[in-house]
């Protein structure tokens, strides 16, 4: 452990200090100028502050052997260009992000130009173009567009996501889902140029995307969409009507639903269209921003409600058939991203909390050394070990379907079930995670100058509810269940991946079969129970399905790691959060236990 400052603490005595009076003398108190006490605080909050101005990713082993693990071969080829990533982070990105999300230089929206013209306009703080450039600059986009590349650029989206959304995180995930959209329609006009301006590494001269789907009177029910969508006598499409929650509204290109055909009901009578900013002789196009949301967190993101009239727009691809399957690529993707972004943020709070606990003395010692703290910091890394195990185990899967190298039914099936319950269980508990990172430091946890952790957190409950509620994926997951058997699909996957345990974890998978059996026995309650009750248990059902699965990828990421570097800090990882997410049964504290919980602390 880091016993930096040690010394200065033995015996509860403070350093010497230039400034400290002679005896019997009053103590003097000039400006910038402090008794001994306070001097050896601030010296180790210094410390604390160097600590986690460090390379965020190359200070993380256990993250660096999740990239290796599974981009194999590739990892050398862009190892050095995540190292180079990881040091901007703490250095340039976070102060950029930090500068914006002042509540001074959040976006504006100016309505009307100097003449009186109207002429809707998002204007931001300088800081949001210098973070959107760090951000664009690694290439982020056209990684993760490209297909089979999802396991490389997630691995610098989870990095970027290390100082919250930025305001630029949101736009990144639309910028590459548009780009895979028009890819996927055959003879879209002027895709090419589309999509390669997209990916253009620099927010300074890159097109950026969103997509808009929310309306006031629906929320999470696309199919009572009203916004309508119709042809004019030269056979353009007009979008009329109005979106509740537009996040980055000063798109250069929105995706947007709308209702072709008055007369189909939910989400038959609908299509995708794209809205550009600029009509095709170069006008501003028909739509306006009312005003931006005052949200609590990813303020720098400008978030609008946007009346359309009669806008010009482009339908992506025949609007009589596709839109389920066209939101489908759009939705599954953004859930999987998703839940990359708020473990970014997860790993950043850690990382954090961590330092500070190395580097905070009370009561004559570095506060890393009292069990409580541990315990508290062991719970955040063992969720965080386990869900990125998950979450890229499912990157993975997704980019060898990608490829066409796995055309197993089944494979794909699990793929989009867990993508919607791994948006919802791992938000969920990331606000936890966020939440007693703070704790760990106490009232400096809460401060908004003192580090990022307050931000983080408020990011973190604003992700929660991005990309689907819980209630809306829980009811999606059981309809596919009823409709499409993933039930049996999630079996027949995890039985492959249990059966991929090493013999040297023979116990291990002992346990998840008998994991397995017991989950069977619940879904088979489920499917027997009450449609209401159905509604109650799918919520019980669906954390098990992850946390298996998510038990199971640490499992294997931990045995390959052992071999690999010789560390044991994701086996330590996994077995911890087995007993607090498995087992059902309290905690057992003992002499064992000191020691799990100082092994997942130690990495």
């Amino acid at each position: 452990m880091d016993t930096s400052g040690q010394q200065a603490f033995e015996n509860d005595n403070p350093v010497e200090d230039d400034h400290a009076p002679a005896a019997g003398q009053p103590a003097k108190s000039p400006e910038n100028e402090t008794l001994p006490g306070h001097s050896f605080g601030r010296c180790n909050m210094r410390l604390w502050m160097d600590r986690i101005a460090d390379n965020v990713y190359l200070g993380d082993a256990d993250f660096r052997h999740t990239v290796r693990y599974h981009l194999g071969m590739d990892y050398a080829v862009v190892h050095d260009d995540l190292a180079a990533f990881g040091a901007r982070i703490p250095t340039e990105l976070e102060p950029a992000v930090a500068e914006n999300d002042s509540r001074f230089n959040n976006p504006t929206v100016q309505h009307y130009n100097g003449i009186g013209e109207r002429d809707d306009r998002v204007i931001h703080h300088p800081s949001y173009a210098r973070s959107g450039n760090i951000i664009y600059e690694t290439d982020l986009v056209a990684r993760l567009a490209t297909i089979g590349g999802l396991r490389e650029g997630m691995s610098f989206y989870f990095l970027s996501n290390h100082a919250g959304e930025a305001g630029h995180n949101c736009p990144v995930i639309c910028n590459f889902e548009t780009a895979r959209l028009l890819r996927a329609i055959p003879d879209f006009p002027g895709r090419d140029d589309y999509v390669a301006r997209l990916e253009v590494p620099s927010y300074d001269d890159n097109m950026t995307a969103s997509q808009f789907l929310t309306e006031v009177q629906g929320g999470s029910d696309v199919g009572a969409n009203a916004t309508m969508a119709w042809q004019d006598d030269g056979g353009n499409w007009r979008i009329r009507g109005e979106k509740w929650f537009c996040s980055n509204a000063d798109a250069d290109l929105l995706v947007i639903s709308a209702r072709y055909d008055e007369d189909q009901p939910g989400t038959k009578g609908l299509a995708v269209f794209m809205i550009p900013e600029r009509k095709p002789d170069g006008s501003r196009n028909d739509y306006t921003f009312r005003r931006l949301k005052e949200k609590m967190g990813t303020r720098p993101l400008a978030s609008s409600e946007i009346d359309f009239h009669d806008a010009y727009a482009i339908a992506l691809g025949p609007v009589d058939r596709g839109f389920n399957r066209l939101m489908e690529m759009v939705i599954h993707h953004s859930r999987i991203a998703l839940a990359t972004a708020v473990l970014g943020f997860a790993n950043r709070a850690y990382q954090i909390a961590r330092a500070y606990a190395d580097t905070r003395h009370a009561f004559g010692s570095t506060i890393i050394d009292y069990p409580l703290v541990r315990e508290n910091l062991a719970t955040i890394k063992a969720e965080i070990v386990a869900d990125i195990a998950g979450t890229f185990s499912l990157i993975a899967m997704q980019d060898k379907i990608d490829l066409g190298k796995d055309t197993d039914a089944a494979h794909a099936a699990f793929v989009r079930l867990m993508s919607n319950l791994g948006k919802s269980v791992i938000s969920r508990r990331v606000v936890d995670c966020t939440h007693h990172a703070i704790d760990a430091m106490g009232g400096n946890g809460a401060i908004e100058t003192t580090s990022n952790l307050p931000r983080l957190f408020r990011e973190s409950v604003i992700l929660e509810n991005w990309e689907g509620s819980h209630n809306t994926l829980y009811m999606q997951v059981l309809r596919d269940i009823h409709k499409y058997g993933h039930d049996e699909a999630y079996f027949s996957v995890m039985t492959e991946e249990a059966g991929k345990l090493p013999e040297s974890l023979g116990e291990e998978k002992q346990a998840v079969q008998g994991l397995l059996e017991a989950l069977k026995s619940d879904v088979d309650d489920l499917k027997a129970s009450s449609h209401d009750l159905q509604t109650l248990k799918i919520q019980h059902v669906a954390e098990r399905m992850c946390d298996i699965f998510y038990y199971v990828s640490a499992l294997r990421e931990g045995d390959h790691q052992r071999a690999d570097t010789g560390s044991d800090s994701k086996l330590a990882g996994a077995e911890y959060f087995r007993q607090i997410r498995l087992t059902g049964e309290p905690v057992k504290w003992d002499e064992d236990y000191l020691g799990l919980i100082e092994r997942v602390v130690s990495a």
